[in-house]
């Protein structure tokens, strides 16, 4: 499809995939800022319905999907959606479905005393199911999935299919101008919407939703070609992994010998395409490999997670659910996929064993190793993606932060999982870490814990990132050295301290720490600079390993 501006786009987008999700009534109350959506809605087939006022436009809408889908309401922007409240609090409490799209101005107007303008998402306090605003309507890549994705979650919502009872949803869309199909209305001037619109094949909504799957893997011709990806569940996990090719976060707590490791290398080495899966299913909250998560794009992928979220945020799921099998895979690819991960662990590990020096990769092996009969919490950043991309020992359980991902309260964190059972805790952390929580230690009783810290002296993992390429400004603004030490904080809160220089020397410094009970510091001082060429170094022989075996 073809569109004369960004916000005829956008509108076409949204109506399509509504009549995708079988929404067959749209009620109309009439307005400026609403006409890329009034406009387009006509011209798509839909019951279209025109109520002046725009609180019997609610309860008309209301009515219409009180015993089969949800309709969806359009209105102008300012006052007309606040009259919207009564129908949206009814449509609450009577758990009965209902869609507001709600044209908005753009992010420039708001607060300017511009006509029309007001704070309108949110308007519905928590009488609404979900609620999103996608920004205004841009031509840039993505926005097809975006806009496509948000609409199948508000439909989905609306309806109750996650979980959650039925009732209102609210999506509030802001529109610059022009607002009609035209690329210039007089008054400003638009280049015509360049990126793709279309949809999935054969009228198929985007995403979609139920409580469990109807297939095994959405749209997928060769299920057992499927990979799947377990993160953080946040809760019981019921499916079998005998036979399948997975993949299993170090959070997941799923990651046994039989999951696959080594899957980050393949998904940058130029004939990765050999391995590539035909479906994917990600259990809970994934993407600890950014690298892994853009090879796999490209692929159908089926969500499940039991609490029902819709984690999806690259607006790519084909099915979203709760619950569901995953497919046994092929044993001749299944094998393939072990035979790589086998000789990538083992170059890798060679490679890591024959440095002189201590790395952060060994750091976070080898405190895994020191955890096995332990519990081990893990900090955000580097710390956690160290873990996932090296550790080889099946440990007790896992824990880290990973809801929002930050760094912050990871002392405290630590030492309140070390608090409910009587073993000692590992922790494995970053210096910023630990200093950004260091006031956890004033806990007066503490129990048993012991704190791998890698001190790098700053936020090693901006090295990895695009800003390193711009080095003026660069230590101050992201290295951010502190010079602090650490022996000084142990004797400071009356901690013990180890200070392990030697690779070799690690583990047996963590088991003696864990052994003198109470709360230990063992650092390990690693450089930023030489920890990017290591992480270099070890892709290349990865890559190398795969080469042998493709």
């Amino acid at each position: 499809m073809t569109h004369p501006n960004p916000s005829i786009a956008m509108a076409a987008v949204v109506l399509d995939e509504l009549r995708r999700n079988a929404v067959e009534h749209i009620v109309i109350a009439p307005g400026s800022r609403s006409a890329a959506l009034s406009m387009t809605a006509l011209t798509m087939g839909f019951d279209v319905h025109v109520e002046i006022d725009e609180r019997s436009a609610g309860f008309f809408a209301l009515g219409l999907g009180a015993h089969g889908s949800p309709a969806a309401i359009v209105t102008t922007s300012g006052t007309a959606v606040a009259n919207l409240l009564p129908a949206v609090v009814e449509a609450d409490l009577a758990n009965r479905p209902l869609i507001v799209l709600s044209a908005d101005r753009p992010p420039e107007l708001r607060d300017r005393g511009a006509n029309q303008t007001i704070e309108q998402h949110g308007i519905f306090g928590g009488r609404v199911r979900w609620e999103f605003d996608p920004g205004p309507a841009e031509d840039r890549p993505g926005t097809n999935a975006l806009w496509r994705s948000m609409t199948c979650r508000a439909v989905a919502s609306a309806r109750g299919l996650l979980g959650a009872m039925p009732g209102p949803v609210h999506l509030n869309l802001p529109f610059r101008e022009p607002l009609v199909p035209a690329t210039d209305d007089g008054r400003t001037s638009a280049e015509p919407f360049g990126s793709t619109t279309a949809g999935r094949p054969d009228g198929a909504p985007w995403s979609e939703a139920g409580e469990s799957l109807r297939r095994h893997v959405a749209r997928s011709d060769a299920p057992e070609r499927t990979l799947v990806v377990i993160g953080d569940t946040s809760g019981e996990l019921d499916v079998d992994l005998e036979g399948v090719a997975f993949v299993a976060e170090p959070h997941s707590n799923k990651r046994s010998s039989e999951a696959l490791t080594a899957l980050h290398y393949v998904a940058t080495h130029p004939r990765r395409e050999r391995l590539m899966p035909a479906a994917v299913i990600t259990v809970g909250r994934v993407g600890l490999s950014r690298q892994l998560g853009n090879w796999l794009s490209g692929s159908p992928t089926t969500v499940i997670d039991p609490s029902g979220r819709w984690l999806d945020p690259s607006a790519s799921a084909t099915h979203v659910t709760r619950r569901g099998s995953v497919p046994v895979a092929d044993p001749e690819w299944l094998e393939h996929l072990q035979e790589v991960d086998r000789e990538v662990r083992r170059a890798v590990n060679a490679e890591i064993d024959g440095w002189a020096d201590m790395s952060e990769p060994r750091i976070a092996r080898d405190a895994a190793r020191a955890a096995r009969r332990r519990r081990l919490v893990v900090a955000s950043s580097m710390p956690i993606r160290d873990l996932d991309l090296y550790m080889d020992a099946e440990v007790e359980s896992v824990t880290s932060n990973r809801g929002a991902s930050g760094i912050d309260g990871f002392v405290s964190t630590a030492l309140g999982v070390a608090s409910t059972r009587g073993a000692p805790v590992v922790a494995l952390a970053g210096d910023l870490s630990m200093l950004h929580d260091s006031n956890g230690f004033l806990l007066a009783d503490r129990p048993d814990c012991v704190f791998v810290v890698v001190d790098n002296d700053g936020g090693g993992i901006f090295s990895f990132l695009p800003q390193a390429d711009y080095p003026d400004g660069f230590e101050t603004v992201f290295g951010t050295p502190h010079g602090r030490s650490f022996e000084r904080l142990a004797e400071l809160h009356g901690l013990g301290f180890r200070e392990v220089a030697q690779p070799a020397d690690l583990e047996a410094a963590i088991e003696a720490a864990a052994a003198e009970l109470g709360v230990s510091l063992v650092v390990a001082r690693t450089d930023r600079t030489v920890n990017v060429a290591r992480h270099r170094r070890l892709t290349e022989v990865a890559h190398q390993a795969i080469d042998e075996t493709l």
